[in-house]
């Protein structure tokens, strides 16, 4: 039972998409996943496919029972879940007054989220998307279980693999503001073009009436200025500019997003392992360079799900973190070529490179290299079936 628990961990880190599944399958081998970054998290969807594997197994091979299995259970959950939608549509319904914000874009979702919050929970009762939850299924499920009528303003995150997610989710929410943070590559790989994602994103603009509630970037791969943007949206819902300016001073950044931790008077830590993308990677490594006077190092596995611009983007990366770093520690195999090619093109003449697998602990390399005073920037962690 070992392997198909690992079969479903895997199917479930894939999103219960068969397709993707069966890729990674024929790639790799499911002996070498492990849980390490996360684990399999037991929900009524895990315990119905191992039910449904387990009365198919006498009958074919485990990874094929665990994808028709999952096929099975998608027929399900779509009636599950779209009465869940129902349901939650037909709640929200009931709150006329509450103002309504969604907040997409290609990254930066969860920092935008998280500082308006900060900035209008001072005033307003606030109900908002928690940790990582942005799909249809999991706004529907805490409006379900958590919006009440002491809530003034509703903010959501809205997530999407493909088309047509980001308008579902705008069908439950009916926003009165929209924000899309950026039009960039993350999650390239599954959308097939920028110019489908771009596509996705923007199925929030018909949805908000009043365009001086929507803030959209003009350009691709540029944010929008996220201050003046909570400044205007404050000053909408009566607040006042130097009370919001006020407040944002005083946001600290979400945990493993660029988060600057001291470890003792001469090592600091900048942990930025909650995702990755292009222009995050550049802030850190802007970041870095403001330390003076330390030595610098990096620690990461590159940048994923990028498609056929992957190779590129962390050539890239590795030849602009080897200008800053004094030692550049390139973790897994994912983008090691990419990232150490680069490396060797853009590294100072003392940079020194240094590769390791996904399962070495870099705790136990980094005292071996540490001079203090340094700071160590840690860029990226990989989920659990990228190696």
């Amino acid at each position: 039972m070992e392997k198909i628990k690992k079969l479903i961990y895997l199917l479930q880190l894939e999103e219960y998409n068969t397709e993707r599944f069966l890729n990674w399958l024929s790639k790799n081998s499911i002996e070498d996943l492990k849980e390490k970054k996360n684990h399999l998290k037991i929900t009524l969807r895990v315990l119905l496919t191992f039910f449904l594997t387990s009365l198919l197994l006498p009958f074919t091979k485990d990874k094929k029972a665990v994808a028709i299995a999952n096929m099975i259970n998608k027929r399900i959950f779509q009636l599950i879940e779209g009465l869940i939608f129902l349901a939650a549509k037909i709640k929200i319904s009931l709150y006329p007054d509450l103002k309504r914000i969604v907040i997409t874009g290609s990254y930066g979702k969860t920092t935008f989220k998280e500082l308006l919050s900060f900035v209008l929970q001072e005033k307003f009762n606030i109900i908002k998307t928690e940790e990582n939850i942005n799909t249809k299924i999991g706004i529907a499920s805490l409006i379900l279980k958590k919006l009440n009528k002491k809530h003034e303003i509703f903010i959501v995150e809205a997530g999407a693999y493909q088309k047509g997610e980001i308008r579902k989710i705008c069908e439950l929410v009916k926003p009165d503001f929209g924000v899309i943070t950026i039009f960039g590559i993350m999650h390239l790989e599954r959308f097939g073009s920028v110019k489908t994602i771009k596509e996705a994103k923007s199925e929030l603009i018909p949805f908000i009436k009043d365009r001086n509630k929507l803030f959209v970037p003009q350009e691709l791969n540029k944010f929008i200025d996220f201050e003046k943007s909570i400044v205007k949206i404050g000053i909408i819902l009566g607040l006042k500019e130097s009370e919001i300016i006020s407040r944002m001073k005083k946001f600290k950044n979400p945990s493993h997003r660029l988060e600057e931790k001291a470890i003792n008077s001469k090592i600091t830590i900048l942990d930025d392992t909650y995702n990755s993308n292009p222009l995050g990677f550049e802030r850190a490594l802007e970041k870095l360079k403001d330390f003076k006077n330390r030595q610098k190092i990096v620690v990461t596995p590159g940048i994923i799900e990028l498609g056929k611009k992957q190779y590129g983007v962390n050539y890239e990366m590795g030849k602009k973190a080897a200008m800053v770093a004094d030692t550049l520690i390139i973790v897994g195999k994912t983008n090691r070529q990419a990232i150490f090619k680069g490396a060797q093109k853009g590294k100072k003449k003392k940079t020194k490179i240094i590769t390791i697998g996904k399962d070495e602990n870099v705790e136990e390399i980094i005292p071996k290299i540490i001079r203090p005073p340094a700071v160590i920037l840690l860029e990226n962690e990989l989920p659990d079936h990228y190696f």
